[in-house]
């Protein structure tokens, strides 16, 4: 090989890897940016997790929009802390209609012989440090159909996953539910609507860190990874047409909705 092709050559490939340097500096940076920057920022937020400008119901542990003509709600959304992690009051497996829900909800008979799950959006397990938290978390309003390998499998992954980071980052606010959209199949006299996709959307808002990751899930038996499947908030928010954490400052509700920084939610 030319003395001049082998010097070429080695200029290319010191410029790619400068190139890479700079591109992952860069991206330290802002993370760092963004940390630092919510310290001065940072003031507490009531009800930070409901989305704004939407009619809900607001139970005492969660708030829920219910969606009459799909007999479910499109987002349930409560705060996960590390405080109540610890596991008191066992589930019943009693499921309710929702007395709050004026059109009321769906009901057993829908899902008896459907062959899928009254799954959970707000997990029994996240609520279960209250007898009060508990009896809500099975309330028809808090239920989607879901296949049984997808809510004993990668659902329960994320659930289960979810609870790590509130005992890591000690607060969460969580937005999770179905996408709904039309001409889904149904089951039950009620025509509970089936969806395709579920999501969960989660926050971390302190004074020692900021940051935001969602999921998107089709609604099947997957190995995958959790992480296969995440997305930035602003893909959930697209999907069901809602704003997301809108009672955040809105240069911080920008920069963690639109971004998607895995690395800060791998648990070591």
């Amino acid at each position: 090989m030319k003395p001049n092709k082998i010097v070429w050559i080695g200029i290319v490939l010191l410029i790619i890897v400068s190139v890479a340097i700079i591109l992952y500096c860069t991206r330290i940076q802002a993370q760092s940016s963004l940390q630092t920057n919510s310290k001065s920022e940072y003031k507490p937020i009531p009800k930070l997790e409901i989305p704004c400008n939407t009619t809900h119901i607001q139970r005492q542990f969660y708030a829920f929009e219910y969606i009459e003509e799909h007999e479910q709600s499109l987002w349930v959304a409560y705060m996960l802390t590390s405080r109540t992690q610890t596991t008191i009051h066992k589930r019943s497996n009693s499921f309710y209609p929702d007395p709050l829900v004026a059109t009321q909800t769906a009901t057993n008979a829908d899902y008896s012989k459907s062959g899928y799950d009254k799954g959970h959006l707000a997990p029994a397990a996240d609520m279960n440090w209250s007898a009060q938290a508990m009896k809500e978390s099975f309330y028809f309003s808090n239920m989607s159909p879901q296949l049984p390998a997808f809510n004993r499998g990668i659902w329960k992954t994320l659930e289960e996953q979810v609870r790590v980071w509130a005992q890591k980052f000690d607060t969460l606010y969580v937005v999770t539910g179905p996408i709904l959209e039309s001409e889904l199949p149904t089951i039950g006299v009620n025509k509970v609507s089936i969806p395709k996709f579920f999501y969960k959307a989660i926050v971390v808002y302190s004074k020692a860190r900021i940051q935001g990751i969602a999921f998107i899930l089709p609604h099947a038996a997957s190995g995958n990874s959790i992480f296969s499947y995440a997305v930035p908030i602003d893909s959930v928010e697209t999907k069901i047409q809602r704003d997301l954490y809108c009672a955040l400052p809105q240069s911080i509700e920008n920069s963690i909705e639109s971004s998607l920084q895995i690395d800060l939610w791998k648990t070591k």
